[in-house]
Protein backbone atom coordinates (compact mmCIF):
# COMPACT_ATOMS: atom_id res chain seq x y z
CA UNK A 1 0.00 0.00 0.00
CA UNK A 2 2.84 2.30 0.75
CA UNK A 3 4.26 1.67 -2.67
CA UNK A 4 1.07 2.64 -4.46
CA UNK A 5 0.85 5.91 -2.56
CA UNK A 6 4.30 6.99 -3.83
CA UNK A 7 3.67 5.96 -7.38
CA UNK A 8 0.42 7.88 -7.37
CA UNK A 9 2.18 11.02 -6.07
CA UNK A 10 4.92 10.74 -8.71
CA UNK A 11 2.32 10.64 -11.43
CA UNK A 12 1.21 14.11 -10.46
CA UNK A 13 4.76 15.50 -10.54
CA UNK A 14 5.50 14.41 -14.11
CA UNK A 15 4.04 16.92 -16.60
CA UNK A 16 1.35 15.38 -18.72
CA UNK A 17 0.19 16.60 -22.11
CA UNK A 18 -3.26 17.95 -22.23
CA UNK A 19 -5.53 16.42 -24.75
CA UNK A 20 -6.20 19.78 -26.47
CA UNK A 21 -2.47 20.47 -27.16
CA UNK A 22 -1.00 19.58 -30.58
CA UNK A 23 2.54 19.65 -31.93
CA UNK A 24 4.24 19.97 -35.31
CA UNK A 25 7.04 17.72 -36.27
CA UNK A 26 10.24 19.18 -37.68
CA UNK A 27 9.55 17.47 -41.01
CA UNK A 28 6.24 19.30 -41.34
CA UNK A 29 7.96 22.62 -40.64
CA UNK A 30 10.62 21.92 -43.27
CA UNK A 31 7.90 21.05 -45.79
CA UNK A 32 6.10 24.33 -45.11
CA UNK A 33 9.32 26.35 -45.43
CA UNK A 34 10.19 24.57 -48.69
CA UNK A 35 6.79 25.39 -50.14
CA UNK A 36 7.15 29.04 -49.08
CA UNK A 37 10.64 29.23 -50.56
CA UNK A 38 9.49 27.78 -53.89
CA UNK A 39 6.53 30.16 -53.94
CA UNK A 40 8.72 33.21 -53.26
CA UNK A 41 11.32 32.20 -55.83
CA UNK A 42 8.65 31.63 -58.46
CA UNK A 43 7.18 35.10 -57.89
CA UNK A 44 10.42 37.09 -57.82
CA UNK A 45 11.44 38.63 -61.12
CA UNK A 46 14.88 40.00 -61.74
CA UNK A 47 14.13 43.11 -63.75
CA UNK A 48 16.79 45.48 -62.49
CA UNK A 49 16.88 47.19 -65.90
CA UNK A 50 13.36 48.58 -65.45
CA UNK A 51 14.20 50.07 -62.09
CA UNK A 52 17.60 51.50 -62.91
CA UNK A 53 16.86 52.92 -66.35
CA UNK A 54 13.54 54.74 -66.79
CA UNK A 55 11.69 54.57 -70.09
CA UNK A 56 12.90 56.90 -72.87
CA UNK A 57 16.13 57.69 -70.99
CA UNK A 58 19.60 56.83 -72.18
CA UNK A 59 22.54 56.89 -69.85
CA UNK A 60 25.97 58.14 -70.88
CA UNK A 61 28.49 55.55 -71.89
CA UNK A 62 31.64 54.89 -69.98
CA UNK A 63 35.03 54.67 -71.61
CA UNK A 64 38.47 53.60 -70.61
CA UNK A 65 40.92 56.39 -69.86
CA UNK A 66 43.20 55.10 -72.60
CA UNK A 67 40.36 55.40 -75.16
CA UNK A 68 39.66 58.98 -74.10
CA UNK A 69 43.28 60.03 -74.26
CA UNK A 70 43.80 58.40 -77.68
CA UNK A 71 41.10 60.66 -79.14
CA UNK A 72 43.42 63.65 -78.64
CA UNK A 73 40.46 65.81 -77.74
CA UNK A 74 40.61 65.16 -74.03
CA UNK A 75 41.89 67.48 -71.33
CA UNK A 76 42.69 65.79 -68.03
CA UNK A 77 42.04 67.54 -64.72
CA UNK A 78 43.63 65.84 -61.72
CA UNK A 79 42.36 67.03 -58.35
CA UNK A 80 44.44 65.97 -55.36
CA UNK A 81 43.90 67.12 -51.77
CA UNK A 82 47.06 69.26 -52.01
CA UNK A 83 47.26 70.27 -55.70
CA UNK A 84 45.44 70.67 -59.00
CA UNK A 85 47.10 69.42 -62.20
CA UNK A 86 45.65 70.09 -65.66
CA UNK A 87 46.55 68.84 -69.12
CA UNK A 88 48.58 65.94 -70.49
CA UNK A 89 51.74 67.29 -68.90
CA UNK A 90 50.09 67.90 -65.52
CA UNK A 91 50.55 71.67 -65.27
CA UNK A 92 50.32 72.82 -61.65
CA UNK A 93 47.44 75.24 -61.02
CA UNK A 94 47.63 75.67 -57.25
CA UNK A 95 45.81 74.09 -54.34
CA UNK A 96 42.16 73.51 -53.57
CA UNK A 97 42.24 76.34 -51.05
CA UNK A 98 43.53 78.74 -53.71
CA UNK A 99 40.92 77.48 -56.17
CA UNK A 100 38.13 78.10 -53.66
CA UNK A 101 39.27 81.52 -52.41
CA UNK A 102 41.27 83.17 -55.20
CA UNK A 103 39.22 84.44 -58.19
CA UNK A 104 42.43 85.06 -60.14
CA UNK A 105 43.37 81.37 -59.83
CA UNK A 106 39.91 80.31 -61.03
CA UNK A 107 40.19 82.68 -63.99
CA UNK A 108 43.60 81.21 -64.90
CA UNK A 109 42.11 77.71 -64.91
CA UNK A 110 39.12 78.84 -66.97
CA UNK A 111 41.36 80.58 -69.54
CA UNK A 112 43.58 77.50 -69.85
CA UNK A 113 40.55 75.24 -70.34
CA UNK A 114 39.05 77.62 -72.92
CA UNK A 115 42.31 77.87 -74.85
CA UNK A 116 42.73 74.09 -74.87
CA UNK A 117 39.11 73.51 -75.97
CA UNK A 118 39.46 76.04 -78.81
CA UNK A 119 42.66 74.32 -79.99
CA UNK A 120 40.77 71.02 -80.08
CA UNK A 121 37.94 72.64 -82.05
CA UNK A 122 40.41 74.06 -84.60
CA UNK A 123 41.38 70.56 -85.74
CA UNK A 124 38.76 70.00 -88.47
CA UNK A 125 38.04 67.23 -90.95
CA UNK A 126 37.46 67.58 -94.73
CA UNK A 127 33.89 68.84 -94.29
CA UNK A 128 34.91 71.56 -91.81
CA UNK A 129 33.62 69.84 -88.66
CA UNK A 130 35.83 69.33 -85.59
CA UNK A 131 37.51 65.91 -85.67
CA UNK A 132 36.91 65.30 -81.99
CA UNK A 133 34.66 67.14 -79.58
CA UNK A 134 36.37 68.77 -76.60
CA UNK A 135 36.22 66.34 -73.70
CA UNK A 136 37.10 66.99 -70.08
CA UNK A 137 38.25 64.05 -67.95
CA UNK A 138 38.09 64.78 -64.22
CA UNK A 139 40.16 62.59 -61.93
CA UNK A 140 39.63 63.38 -58.27
CA UNK A 141 40.80 61.82 -55.06
CA UNK A 142 37.96 60.22 -53.11
CA UNK A 143 38.57 62.64 -50.23
CA UNK A 144 37.74 65.69 -52.39
CA UNK A 145 34.41 67.29 -51.38
CA UNK A 146 31.70 67.32 -54.05
CA UNK A 147 31.65 71.13 -54.23
CA UNK A 148 35.07 71.19 -55.93
CA UNK A 149 33.99 68.64 -58.52
CA UNK A 150 30.84 70.63 -59.24
CA UNK A 151 32.89 73.78 -59.74
CA UNK A 152 35.22 72.04 -62.19
CA UNK A 153 32.20 70.76 -64.12
CA UNK A 154 30.91 74.33 -64.25
CA UNK A 155 34.28 75.59 -65.51
CA UNK A 156 34.33 72.82 -68.13
CA UNK A 157 30.92 73.73 -69.50
CA UNK A 158 31.91 77.39 -69.55
CA UNK A 159 35.04 76.51 -71.49
CA UNK A 160 33.27 74.88 -74.48
CA UNK A 161 33.70 71.26 -73.40
CA UNK A 162 30.93 69.12 -74.89
CA UNK A 163 31.64 66.01 -72.84
CA UNK A 164 32.71 65.69 -69.23
CA UNK A 165 33.80 62.31 -67.91
CA UNK A 166 34.73 61.23 -64.42
CA UNK A 167 37.50 58.73 -63.80
CA UNK A 168 36.48 55.80 -61.62
CA UNK A 169 38.02 52.49 -60.72
CA UNK A 170 36.30 49.26 -61.61
CA UNK A 171 35.87 47.41 -58.35
CA UNK A 172 33.73 44.30 -58.32
CA UNK A 173 33.51 44.46 -54.53
CA UNK A 174 32.73 48.18 -54.29
CA UNK A 175 29.78 47.68 -51.97
CA UNK A 176 31.73 45.66 -49.41
CA UNK A 177 34.59 48.17 -49.52
CA UNK A 178 32.24 51.11 -49.00
CA UNK A 179 30.53 49.34 -46.10
CA UNK A 180 33.88 48.54 -44.53
CA UNK A 181 35.10 52.11 -44.90
CA UNK A 182 31.97 53.51 -43.25
CA UNK A 183 32.36 51.19 -40.24
CA UNK A 184 35.84 52.44 -39.38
Amino acid sequence: MNKSKYSRDLKHLVPQRHKDEWSLSIISLIDILTILLVFLLANVTVEGQKFTQPNRMTFPVSMKKRDLLEKKGTTVVQIYPDRILIGEKGIYFGTLNEFANDPVKRTEILKYLQTTALQILEDKDESGNPRTPPTLLIQADRAIPCWYITEFVSLGTSAYYEYIYFATLLDANWFQHSVLSTRR
